[in-house]
Protein backbone atom coordinates (compact mmCIF):
# COMPACT_ATOMS: atom_id res chain seq x y z
CA UNK A 1 0.00 0.00 0.00
CA UNK A 2 1.36 3.43 -0.92
CA UNK A 3 1.99 6.26 1.52
CA UNK A 4 -0.81 8.23 -0.13
CA UNK A 5 -3.28 5.38 0.34
CA UNK A 6 -2.32 5.00 3.99
CA UNK A 7 -2.73 8.73 4.61
CA UNK A 8 -6.16 8.58 2.98
CA UNK A 9 -7.18 5.80 5.39
CA UNK A 10 -5.87 7.82 8.34
CA UNK A 11 -7.88 10.84 7.21
CA UNK A 12 -10.99 8.70 6.83
CA UNK A 13 -10.58 7.19 10.29
CA UNK A 14 -10.06 10.62 11.82
CA UNK A 15 -13.49 11.71 10.58
CA UNK A 16 -14.99 9.34 13.17
CA UNK A 17 -13.58 11.46 16.01
CA UNK A 18 -14.64 14.68 17.64
CA UNK A 19 -12.05 17.39 17.05
CA UNK A 20 -9.95 17.45 20.27
CA UNK A 21 -8.99 21.09 19.64
CA UNK A 22 -12.56 22.36 19.22
CA UNK A 23 -13.37 23.00 22.87
CA UNK A 24 -16.46 20.81 22.56
CA UNK A 25 -15.09 18.05 24.78
CA UNK A 26 -15.14 18.26 28.57
CA UNK A 27 -12.93 15.27 29.31
CA UNK A 28 -10.07 13.25 27.80
CA UNK A 29 -8.19 16.24 26.37
CA UNK A 30 -6.99 19.46 28.01
CA UNK A 31 -6.83 21.92 25.17
CA UNK A 32 -5.11 25.28 25.51
CA UNK A 33 -5.74 26.75 22.08
CA UNK A 34 -2.00 27.54 21.85
CA UNK A 35 -0.60 26.05 18.63
CA UNK A 36 2.97 26.59 19.85
CA UNK A 37 2.42 24.12 22.70
CA UNK A 38 1.30 21.52 20.17
CA UNK A 39 4.24 22.33 17.90
CA UNK A 40 6.94 22.01 20.56
CA UNK A 41 5.33 18.86 21.99
CA UNK A 42 5.07 17.15 18.61
CA UNK A 43 8.66 18.01 17.76
CA UNK A 44 9.88 16.33 20.94
CA UNK A 45 7.43 13.44 20.59
CA UNK A 46 8.64 12.50 17.11
CA UNK A 47 12.32 13.18 17.76
CA UNK A 48 12.46 10.74 20.70
CA UNK A 49 9.75 8.28 19.58
CA UNK A 50 12.16 5.47 18.74
CA UNK A 51 14.21 5.70 21.94
CA UNK A 52 13.40 3.22 24.70
CA UNK A 53 12.94 4.15 28.35
CA UNK A 54 13.71 0.55 29.30
CA UNK A 55 17.45 1.23 29.39
CA UNK A 56 18.34 4.72 30.55
CA UNK A 57 22.04 3.80 30.53
CA UNK A 58 21.82 3.69 26.73
CA UNK A 59 19.41 6.58 26.25
CA UNK A 60 20.85 8.99 28.77
CA UNK A 61 18.56 11.80 27.62
CA UNK A 62 15.78 9.98 29.50
CA UNK A 63 17.57 10.61 32.79
CA UNK A 64 17.82 14.31 32.03
CA UNK A 65 14.18 14.65 30.95
CA UNK A 66 12.81 12.67 33.88
CA UNK A 67 14.81 14.64 36.44
CA UNK A 68 13.48 17.87 34.92
CA UNK A 69 9.82 16.82 34.76
CA UNK A 70 9.84 15.16 38.19
CA UNK A 71 11.69 18.19 39.58
CA UNK A 72 9.01 20.55 38.28
CA UNK A 73 6.26 18.39 39.78
CA UNK A 74 8.17 18.23 43.05
CA UNK A 75 8.37 22.03 43.16
CA UNK A 76 4.61 22.34 42.57
CA UNK A 77 3.94 19.92 45.44
CA UNK A 78 6.32 21.72 47.83
CA UNK A 79 8.61 18.72 48.09
CA UNK A 80 11.89 19.04 49.98
CA UNK A 81 15.25 17.57 48.95
CA UNK A 82 14.23 14.14 50.24
CA UNK A 83 11.25 13.81 47.87
CA UNK A 84 11.87 11.56 44.85
CA UNK A 85 9.64 10.43 42.02
CA UNK A 86 9.10 8.51 38.80
CA UNK A 87 7.69 9.36 35.41
CA UNK A 88 4.85 7.12 34.21
CA UNK A 89 2.53 6.86 31.24
CA UNK A 90 -0.59 7.91 33.12
CA UNK A 91 -2.38 8.42 36.39
CA UNK A 92 -3.39 4.77 36.71
CA UNK A 93 0.25 3.71 36.41
CA UNK A 94 1.29 6.32 38.98
CA UNK A 95 -1.39 5.06 41.34
CA UNK A 96 -0.32 1.46 40.71
CA UNK A 97 3.21 2.33 41.82
CA UNK A 98 1.95 4.12 44.94
CA UNK A 99 -0.16 1.09 45.86
CA UNK A 100 2.75 -1.29 45.24
CA UNK A 101 4.99 0.87 47.41
CA UNK A 102 2.41 0.83 50.21
CA UNK A 103 1.93 -2.93 49.95
CA UNK A 104 5.64 -3.73 50.03
CA UNK A 105 6.28 -1.21 52.80
CA UNK A 106 3.46 -2.79 54.82
CA UNK A 107 4.85 -6.29 54.25
CA UNK A 108 8.28 -5.25 55.47
CA UNK A 109 6.70 -4.09 58.70
CA UNK A 110 3.84 -6.56 59.21
CA UNK A 111 4.79 -9.60 57.13
CA UNK A 112 2.61 -11.33 54.53
CA UNK A 113 0.01 -13.00 56.75
CA UNK A 114 -2.62 -10.27 56.40
CA UNK A 115 -4.25 -8.96 53.24
CA UNK A 116 -3.35 -5.24 53.30
CA UNK A 117 -6.19 -2.74 53.05
CA UNK A 118 -6.61 0.57 51.29
CA UNK A 119 -9.00 3.00 52.97
CA UNK A 120 -10.61 5.33 50.45
CA UNK A 121 -13.81 7.37 50.07
CA UNK A 122 -16.41 6.19 47.56
CA UNK A 123 -15.31 9.09 45.33
CA UNK A 124 -11.78 7.69 44.90
CA UNK A 125 -10.67 6.97 41.35
CA UNK A 126 -11.27 3.37 40.18
CA UNK A 127 -7.53 3.08 39.49
CA UNK A 128 -7.06 2.25 43.17
CA UNK A 129 -9.51 -0.64 42.89
CA UNK A 130 -7.73 -1.78 39.74
CA UNK A 131 -4.34 -1.61 41.47
CA UNK A 132 -5.70 -3.52 44.47
CA UNK A 133 -7.17 -6.14 42.13
CA UNK A 134 -3.82 -6.65 40.42
CA UNK A 135 -1.68 -6.48 43.55
CA UNK A 136 -3.75 -8.45 46.03
CA UNK A 137 -5.02 -5.75 48.38
CA UNK A 138 -8.52 -5.01 49.63
CA UNK A 139 -10.18 -1.63 49.17
CA UNK A 140 -12.43 -0.46 51.99
CA UNK A 141 -14.78 2.18 50.56
CA UNK A 142 -15.82 4.79 53.10
CA UNK A 143 -18.66 7.35 53.06
CA UNK A 144 -18.46 11.00 52.08
CA UNK A 145 -19.81 14.08 53.74
CA UNK A 146 -20.97 16.78 51.30
CA UNK A 147 -18.96 15.17 48.45
CA UNK A 148 -15.73 14.99 50.49
CA UNK A 149 -14.16 12.12 52.43
CA UNK A 150 -15.74 11.71 55.88
CA UNK A 151 -12.99 12.27 58.46
CA UNK A 152 -14.82 10.38 61.20
CA UNK A 153 -15.25 7.35 58.96
CA UNK A 154 -11.49 7.19 58.42
CA UNK A 155 -10.85 7.55 62.13
CA UNK A 156 -13.12 4.60 62.85
CA UNK A 157 -11.96 2.36 59.98
CA UNK A 158 -8.18 2.66 60.24
CA UNK A 159 -6.58 -0.47 61.70
CA UNK A 160 -3.51 -2.68 61.80
CA UNK A 161 -4.52 -3.99 58.37
CA UNK A 162 -4.42 -0.54 56.75
CA UNK A 163 -1.49 -0.23 54.36
CA UNK A 164 -2.60 2.97 52.64
CA UNK A 165 -5.06 5.81 52.99
CA UNK A 166 -6.05 7.20 49.58
CA UNK A 167 -7.73 10.59 49.12
CA UNK A 168 -8.18 13.06 46.26
CA UNK A 169 -7.26 16.62 45.31
CA UNK A 170 -9.74 16.92 43.76
CA UNK A 171 -11.96 13.89 43.30
CA UNK A 172 -13.10 13.31 39.73
CA UNK A 173 -16.90 13.12 40.20
CA UNK A 174 -17.44 16.43 41.99
CA UNK A 175 -14.15 18.34 41.80
CA UNK A 176 -13.91 18.80 45.56
CA UNK A 177 -10.70 18.42 47.58
CA UNK A 178 -10.77 15.89 50.41
CA UNK A 179 -9.82 17.09 53.94
CA UNK A 180 -6.22 16.01 53.51
CA UNK A 181 -4.84 17.64 56.66
CA UNK A 182 -7.38 16.04 59.01
CA UNK A 183 -7.14 12.58 57.47
CA UNK A 184 -3.34 12.68 57.22
CA UNK A 185 -3.19 13.45 60.94
CA UNK A 186 -5.26 10.34 61.71
CA UNK A 187 -3.02 8.19 59.49
CA UNK A 188 0.18 9.65 60.90
CA UNK A 189 -0.86 8.73 64.42
CA UNK A 190 -1.25 5.12 63.23
CA UNK A 191 1.96 5.16 61.15
CA UNK A 192 -0.04 4.57 57.95
CA UNK A 193 0.97 5.91 54.52
CA UNK A 194 -1.19 8.52 52.80
CA UNK A 195 -1.46 8.91 49.05
CA UNK A 196 -3.04 12.03 47.55
CA UNK A 197 -4.43 11.47 44.09
CA UNK A 198 -3.77 14.84 42.49
CA UNK A 199 -3.75 13.44 38.97
CA UNK A 200 -6.41 15.98 38.05
CA UNK A 201 -5.40 18.88 40.29
CA UNK A 202 -1.64 18.63 40.63
CA UNK A 203 -0.77 20.81 37.65
CA UNK A 204 -3.51 23.41 38.15
CA UNK A 205 -4.51 23.82 41.82
CA UNK A 206 -1.07 25.29 42.68
CA UNK A 207 -1.63 27.96 40.03
CA UNK A 208 -5.16 28.64 41.27
CA UNK A 209 -3.54 29.28 44.64
CA UNK A 210 -1.00 31.64 43.07
CA UNK A 211 -3.90 33.53 41.46
CA UNK A 212 -5.52 34.10 44.84
CA UNK A 213 -8.04 31.24 44.88
CA UNK A 214 -8.60 29.57 48.23
CA UNK A 215 -7.29 26.03 47.74
CA UNK A 216 -7.21 23.50 50.60
CA UNK A 217 -3.65 22.41 51.37
CA UNK A 218 -3.11 18.88 50.05
CA UNK A 219 0.57 18.46 49.14
CA UNK A 220 3.84 17.76 50.98
CA UNK A 221 3.24 20.78 53.19
CA UNK A 222 0.92 18.40 55.03
CA UNK A 223 2.90 16.23 57.41
CA UNK A 224 1.73 12.67 56.88
CA UNK A 225 1.28 12.85 53.10
CA UNK A 226 3.72 10.23 51.84
CA UNK A 227 3.01 10.08 48.08
CA UNK A 228 1.25 12.14 45.42
CA UNK A 229 0.30 11.43 41.81
CA UNK A 230 -0.15 14.24 39.27
CA UNK A 231 -0.69 14.04 35.53
CA UNK A 232 1.35 16.10 33.11
CA UNK A 233 -1.02 15.04 30.32
CA UNK A 234 -3.92 16.80 32.02
CA UNK A 235 -3.22 20.37 33.15
CA UNK A 236 0.47 19.96 32.39
CA UNK A 237 -0.77 20.05 28.74
CA UNK A 238 1.69 17.35 27.62
CA UNK A 239 0.62 14.67 25.13
CA UNK A 240 -0.77 11.36 26.41
CA UNK A 241 0.56 9.64 28.38
CA UNK A 242 2.54 11.57 30.94
CA UNK A 243 2.25 11.39 34.71
CA UNK A 244 4.44 11.62 37.80
CA UNK A 245 4.32 9.85 41.14
CA UNK A 246 6.21 11.45 44.01
CA UNK A 247 7.36 9.80 47.24
CA UNK A 248 8.32 11.58 50.42
CA UNK A 249 11.53 9.53 50.73
CA UNK A 250 13.69 7.15 48.66
CA UNK A 251 12.68 4.13 50.76
CA UNK A 252 9.12 4.38 49.45
CA UNK A 253 10.27 4.74 45.86
CA UNK A 254 12.40 1.61 46.28
CA UNK A 255 9.24 -0.23 47.33
CA UNK A 256 7.56 0.94 44.11
CA UNK A 257 10.28 -0.42 41.82
CA UNK A 258 10.83 -3.87 40.32
CA UNK A 259 14.37 -5.19 39.91
CA UNK A 260 15.47 -8.67 38.79
CA UNK A 261 19.15 -9.67 38.79
CA UNK A 262 18.64 -13.41 38.28
CA UNK A 263 18.13 -13.42 34.52
CA UNK A 264 21.11 -14.50 32.38
CA UNK A 265 20.05 -11.85 29.86
CA UNK A 266 20.41 -8.48 31.56
CA UNK A 267 19.68 -6.68 34.79
CA UNK A 268 15.97 -5.92 34.66
CA UNK A 269 15.18 -2.53 36.24
CA UNK A 270 11.72 -0.94 36.11
CA UNK A 271 10.88 2.33 37.81
CA UNK A 272 7.38 2.05 36.35
CA UNK A 273 4.91 -0.72 35.53
CA UNK A 274 5.74 -0.80 31.84
CA UNK A 275 9.14 -1.94 30.59
CA UNK A 276 9.76 -1.01 26.96
CA UNK A 277 8.12 2.33 26.25
CA UNK A 278 8.92 5.24 23.94
CA UNK A 279 10.82 8.20 25.27
CA UNK A 280 8.76 10.56 23.12
CA UNK A 281 6.00 11.38 25.65
CA UNK A 282 8.60 12.11 28.35
CA UNK A 283 10.56 14.40 26.04
CA UNK A 284 7.31 16.12 25.03
CA UNK A 285 6.34 16.66 28.68
CA UNK A 286 9.74 18.25 29.28
CA UNK A 287 9.36 20.49 26.22
CA UNK A 288 5.91 21.72 27.26
CA UNK A 289 6.98 22.38 30.86
CA UNK A 290 9.96 24.40 29.66
CA UNK A 291 7.93 26.26 27.06
CA UNK A 292 5.25 27.31 29.54
CA UNK A 293 7.18 27.76 32.78
CA UNK A 294 5.44 29.04 35.89
CA UNK A 295 4.10 32.17 34.21
CA UNK A 296 2.65 30.26 31.25
CA UNK A 297 0.86 27.81 33.51
CA UNK A 298 -0.48 30.64 35.62
CA UNK A 299 -1.89 32.38 32.54
CA UNK A 300 -3.61 29.18 31.39
CA UNK A 301 -5.01 28.63 34.89
CA UNK A 302 -6.53 32.11 34.78
CA UNK A 303 -8.34 31.14 31.56
CA UNK A 304 -9.73 28.02 33.25
CA UNK A 305 -11.01 30.17 36.12
CA UNK A 306 -12.58 32.58 33.64
CA UNK A 307 -14.26 29.70 31.78
CA UNK A 308 -15.50 28.24 35.06
CA UNK A 309 -17.00 31.56 36.09
CA UNK A 310 -18.77 32.09 32.76
CA UNK A 311 -20.16 28.57 32.43
CA UNK A 312 -21.11 28.13 36.07
CA UNK A 313 -23.04 31.39 36.29
CA UNK A 314 -24.56 30.88 32.85
CA UNK A 315 -25.78 27.39 33.76
CA UNK A 316 -27.20 28.69 37.05
CA UNK A 317 -29.39 31.04 35.01
CA UNK A 318 -30.66 27.95 33.17
CA UNK A 319 -31.62 26.28 36.44
CA UNK A 320 -28.48 24.25 37.18
CA UNK A 321 -26.80 24.07 40.58
CA UNK A 322 -23.47 22.64 41.72
CA UNK A 323 -23.48 19.28 43.50
CA UNK A 324 -20.64 20.31 45.80
CA UNK A 325 -18.47 23.28 46.58
CA UNK A 326 -16.84 24.71 43.45
CA UNK A 327 -13.11 24.61 44.19
CA UNK A 328 -11.30 23.13 41.17
CA UNK A 329 -11.54 22.97 37.39
CA UNK A 330 -14.56 20.63 37.57
CA UNK A 331 -18.23 21.52 37.51
CA UNK A 332 -20.77 18.85 38.49
CA UNK A 333 -24.21 20.31 37.88
CA UNK A 334 -27.76 19.13 38.44
CA UNK A 335 -31.20 20.50 37.66
CA UNK A 336 -34.86 19.49 37.46
CA UNK A 337 -34.49 19.06 33.70
CA UNK A 338 -34.31 15.64 32.05
CA UNK A 339 -30.52 15.31 32.17
CA UNK A 340 -30.43 12.26 29.92
CA UNK A 341 -32.36 14.14 27.25
CA UNK A 342 -30.22 17.25 27.81
CA UNK A 343 -26.93 15.37 27.36
CA UNK A 344 -28.17 13.66 24.20
CA UNK A 345 -29.43 16.95 22.79
CA UNK A 346 -26.06 18.54 23.51
CA UNK A 347 -24.42 15.65 21.66
CA UNK A 348 -26.57 16.42 18.63
CA UNK A 349 -25.32 20.00 18.85
CA UNK A 350 -21.72 18.75 18.85
CA UNK A 351 -20.85 18.87 22.58
CA UNK A 352 -19.54 15.87 24.50
CA UNK A 353 -20.74 15.87 28.12
CA UNK A 354 -20.59 13.22 30.81
CA UNK A 355 -23.63 12.05 32.73
CA UNK A 356 -23.07 10.87 36.31
CA UNK A 357 -25.47 8.81 38.38
CA UNK A 358 -26.55 10.22 41.70
CA UNK A 359 -25.95 8.75 45.14
CA UNK A 360 -29.29 8.47 46.93
CA UNK A 361 -27.70 7.57 50.25
CA UNK A 362 -25.96 10.96 50.25
CA UNK A 363 -28.77 12.98 48.66
CA UNK A 364 -26.56 13.59 45.61
CA UNK A 365 -28.70 13.87 42.46
CA UNK A 366 -27.87 12.75 38.93
CA UNK A 367 -25.57 15.35 37.39
CA UNK A 368 -23.52 16.39 34.40
CA UNK A 369 -19.73 16.56 34.62
CA UNK A 370 -17.64 19.29 32.97
CA UNK A 371 -13.84 19.32 33.20
CA UNK A 372 -12.82 22.78 32.04
CA UNK A 373 -9.77 23.62 29.95
CA UNK A 374 -8.30 26.97 28.85
CA UNK A 375 -9.98 26.68 25.43
CA UNK A 376 -13.41 26.72 27.07
CA UNK A 377 -12.93 30.37 27.92
CA UNK A 378 -13.30 31.21 24.23
CA UNK A 379 -16.28 28.91 23.57
CA UNK A 380 -18.23 29.49 26.81
CA UNK A 381 -20.82 31.78 25.20
CA UNK A 382 -21.49 29.28 22.38
CA UNK A 383 -21.80 26.47 24.93
CA UNK A 384 -24.37 28.39 26.96
CA UNK A 385 -26.41 29.28 23.86
CA UNK A 386 -26.53 25.63 22.86
CA UNK A 387 -27.31 24.56 26.44
CA UNK A 388 -30.38 26.80 26.35
CA UNK A 389 -31.41 25.24 23.01
CA UNK A 390 -30.84 21.72 24.33
CA UNK A 391 -33.19 22.30 27.25
CA UNK A 392 -35.95 23.42 24.87
CA UNK A 393 -35.38 20.64 22.29
CA UNK A 394 -37.47 17.49 22.36
CA UNK A 395 -35.36 14.59 23.64
CA UNK A 396 -35.00 11.59 21.35
CA UNK A 397 -34.16 9.37 24.32
CA UNK A 398 -37.19 8.47 26.42
CA UNK A 399 -35.62 8.42 29.87
CA UNK A 400 -38.88 7.33 31.54
CA UNK A 401 -39.06 4.30 29.27
CA UNK A 402 -35.41 3.44 30.00
CA UNK A 403 -35.97 3.62 33.75
CA UNK A 404 -39.16 1.58 33.45
CA UNK A 405 -37.30 -1.17 31.57
CA UNK A 406 -34.62 -1.23 34.28
CA UNK A 407 -37.20 -1.41 37.07
CA UNK A 408 -38.91 -4.32 35.30
CA UNK A 409 -35.59 -6.13 35.01
CA UNK A 410 -35.56 -6.01 31.22
CA UNK A 411 -31.76 -5.88 31.19
CA UNK A 412 -31.31 -8.18 28.20
CA UNK A 413 -33.36 -5.84 26.03
CA UNK A 414 -31.40 -2.84 27.31
CA UNK A 415 -28.13 -4.59 26.50
CA UNK A 416 -29.32 -5.42 22.98
CA UNK A 417 -30.49 -1.83 22.48
CA UNK A 418 -27.12 -0.41 23.50
CA UNK A 419 -25.20 -2.99 21.45
CA UNK A 420 -27.14 -2.32 18.24
CA UNK A 421 -27.20 1.46 18.74
CA UNK A 422 -30.96 1.90 19.33
CA UNK A 423 -30.20 3.13 22.84
CA UNK A 424 -27.39 5.65 23.32
CA UNK A 425 -24.55 4.43 25.58
CA UNK A 426 -24.92 7.58 27.71
CA UNK A 427 -27.78 5.83 29.53
CA UNK A 428 -25.36 3.38 31.16
CA UNK A 429 -24.45 5.54 34.20
CA UNK A 430 -28.12 6.19 34.87
CA UNK A 431 -28.93 2.50 34.86
CA UNK A 432 -26.21 1.33 37.20
CA UNK A 433 -28.22 2.10 40.31
CA UNK A 434 -31.05 -0.14 39.09
CA UNK A 435 -28.92 -2.98 37.72
CA UNK A 436 -27.09 -5.47 39.94
CA UNK A 437 -23.34 -4.81 39.76
CA UNK A 438 -22.44 -8.13 38.14
CA UNK A 439 -25.03 -7.55 35.39
CA UNK A 440 -23.83 -3.98 34.86
CA UNK A 441 -20.24 -5.18 34.47
CA UNK A 442 -21.35 -7.86 32.00
CA UNK A 443 -23.37 -5.29 30.05
CA UNK A 444 -20.40 -2.97 29.66
CA UNK A 445 -18.08 -5.82 28.64
CA UNK A 446 -20.59 -6.95 26.01
CA UNK A 447 -20.89 -3.43 24.62
CA UNK A 448 -17.12 -3.05 24.40
CA UNK A 449 -16.69 -6.41 22.66
CA UNK A 450 -19.35 -5.46 20.11
CA UNK A 451 -17.63 -2.12 19.44
CA UNK A 452 -14.29 -3.76 18.73
CA UNK A 453 -15.47 -6.78 16.73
Amino acid sequence: MSIGEIIAILESAEKEDLNPHSGKLFAYVYETGDENIRKVAQEALVRFAEKNLLDFTVFRSAVFFEKEVVGFAKKLMHGNDGVVGSYTFGGTESIMLAVKAARDYYRKREGKAEVPEILAPITIHPAFCKAAHYLGLKVVRLPVEETKADVNAFSEAISDKTALVAISAPNWPYGTVDPVEDIAEIARDKNVLVHVDACLGGFILPFFEMLGEKVPVFDFRVEGVTSISLDAHKYGYAPKGSSVVLFRNPELKKCSMYVDVSSPGYVFVNQAVLSSRPEGPLAAAFAVVKYLGMDGYKELASKVLSARNKIYHGMKKLGFESVGKVESSVLSLYSDADLLGFVNNMKKLGWQLHLQKGLKDYSIPDNIHLTLSPVHDSVADNFLRDAEKAIEMKAEVDSKQIYAMAEKGEFAELIRGIEDGRIDSSVIPMLLESIPEEIAVELIKNVVIEWFK
